[in-house]
């Protein structure tokens, strides 16, 4: 297993294009799994639940840590790790001009445990080029093969011989 990747050039100090460029690499991903998928690949793991009982457990597990974070409420879920709310607001002059309506953002937080904070001493990269890129050279290879299931053999081409196909062994 490996943590694809491309590179991506950008500004040193952003917003002051004179500072120039380098190159970083970003993360990308080989597909998306949803609630349902990973229910399935987590059943897979010689568990003695099914997939339906992992999805019950994850539905309500998501609904009540919502539920929590709106109580204003921090949820500790051990190796998971936590979850909490942070807000976006604008500022005030002072605390007397403060008003709820300033808030333009709530964002829920998740604070890794122990189990994720160094991925990196397991970690393996595979270059694999931007999505872009990948795009492009999927369409043009459908394009190539398109253009090569529509052109006619070339019947001036050599078969390679005419010894019915045997192996001349040198008599």
């Amino acid at each position: 297993m490996s943590i694809p990747y491309s590179l991506a050039l950008r500004q040193i100090q952003p917003g002051e294009p004179e500072q120039g460029n380098k190159t970083y690499p970003v993360a990308q991903f080989r597909e998306v799994m949803n609630l349902s998928d990973m229910a399935k690949h987590m059943s897979s793991h010689s568990s003695k639940y099914d997939k339906g009982d992992v999805m019950a457990v994850a539905t309500q597990l998501t609904s009540c840590i919502r539920e929590q974070l709106l109580l204003g409420n921090k949820v500790q879920l051990g190796d998971l790790g936590a979850f909490s709310v942070s807000l976006i607001a604008d500022s005030a002059d002072n605390a007397e001009s403060f008003s709820t309506a300033l808030i333009k953002r709530v964002k829920v937080r998740w604070e890794p445990s122990s189990e994720f904070k160094d991925l990196l001493n397991e970690a393996s990269f595979e270059y694999v080029g931007t999505r872009k890129a990948q795009a492009e050279a999927r369409k043009a290879e459908k394009e190539l093969l398109n253009q090569l299931a529509t052109t006619p053999p070339d019947n001036d081409t050599p078969s390679g011989g005419d010894d019915e196909g045997g192996t001349d062994l040198g008599d």
